[in-house]
């Protein structure tokens, strides 16, 4: 339980080792060899590679795909500076070592940071623990959650591009327009939602930093501690609206999809997990914003129904690139009836009635 997860260089990520290998010897001050690489398990999209060098491990991690109105080098350049200001500022981060925009050395950009040991968890039920170190782990997820919040939008370098209120309102309509472009059939829920979301932003206007994919399994924890050492995945990190993340980290209580752990069925007072409604108390008790901190969380409800939203809309896109490829395996049904039950679920929460 907690190990990471390592497999060999996957056939499609391979690269030249020895290139590698002489890039670093030039450019990375204390660098040893012999040097050895394996890939993390993770999204392919944006994979990553633990490198064993003698009494020191690194991770390096490139991108397949460039973040929008970036180049490749640009999207590395912006993940490592994020990456590199988080450290400043204290947060559990690797410390970032090198960053290298030249193709020719494996293929793509890519940066190099410290690897940290610890567990990583993959099920959010966590399963072999007991209440109380159940409880004691999602505590310190929502504390780990809401310090990130907490930062300063300007510490991080990131563009601002508005407010949090503003950020809503960009997320919402480019949603609409991937899934009007993606639509394979007529879902009752989501054409009401499509109208209904962007008439009821909340006017709540709070700026923190996103991390985007704030989940469990993006967390390592301290080998014996409830602790977090460690927050992976900040592609997707941008100055937004807190509560839009919170609700996408809250999304294992409602949903259910392919592939990826839910709490849906949990048995919260024998697990000692927190139900939805005491992990976000958790998150407000921990909150640097005072509004939320002392008043809780207003407009909840909507929240949730843009992360579910959310998720709908992803889903679509994966049922309609696997029409696309003429593919009709049980996993595709599955992700289709996602977006179904998705979008009737985020419906119920600001309407009611299902399709």
């Amino acid at each position: 339980m907690g190990a990471v997860d390592l497999t060999p260089v996957q056939p499609q990520h391979r690269f030249d080792e020895a290139r590698l290998t002489a890039y670093l010897q030039r450019h990375l001050p204390d660098f040893k060899t012999p040097l050895t690489i394996q890939q993390f398990r993770g999204p392919t999209a944006s994979p990553a590679f633990l490198l064993h060098t003698p009494g020191r491990n690194l991770v390096l991690r490139k991108r397949s795909q460039p973040k929008k109105g970036c180049s490749m080098a640009e999207s590395i350049e912006r993940d490592f500076s994020l990456l590199s200001n988080l450290h400043t500022a204290g947060m559990p981060v690797g410390q970032p070592q090198l960053v290298c925009t030249d193709d020719s050395v494996i293929g793509a950009p890519f940066y190099l940071l410290d690897f940290i040991t610890g567990r990583q968890f993959r099920d959010p039920n966590l399963p072999g623990m007991d209440a109380k170190q159940r409880q004691a782990h999602y505590e310190a997820m929502a504390s780990a959650m809401a310090s990130i919040h907490a930062l300063t939008p300007a510490t991080t370098g990131l563009p601002s591009n508005g407010s949090g209120l503003d950020y809503l309102n960009r997320q919402i309509t480019t949603l609409c327009e991937q899934y009007r472009t993606n639509r394979t059939e007529e879902i009752g829920a989501m054409d009401r939602l499509l109208e209904w979301l962007p008439l009821h932003v909340p006017v709540d206007d709070i700026t923190a930093l996103m991390h985007g994919n704030f989940r469990l399994e993006n967390l390592i924890f301290h080998p014996s501690e409830p602790r977090i050492v460690a927050v992976l995945d900040w592609d997707l990190a941008q100055i937004g609206h807190p509560l839009a993340d919170l609700a996408i980290n809250c999304m294992p209580y409602r949903v259910t999809i392919p592939g990826m752990g839910s709490l849906q069925g949990t048995d919260f007072i024998e697990t000692g997990i927190p139900g939805e409604p005491d992990y976000i108390a958790n998150y407000c008790r921990h909150s640097s914003w005072l509004a939320i901190r002392d008043n809780g969380i207003a407009h909840w409800n909507f929240y949730l129904a843009f992360a579910l939203f959310r998720v709908a809309v992803m889903a679509q896109g994966i049922v309609k690139r696997g029409m696309a490829n003429g593919s009709a395996t049980p996993a595709l049904k599955a992700y289709g009836a996602v977006v179904r039950s998705v979008a009737n679920q985020a419906w119920n929460l600001v309407d009611g009635g299902d399709d």
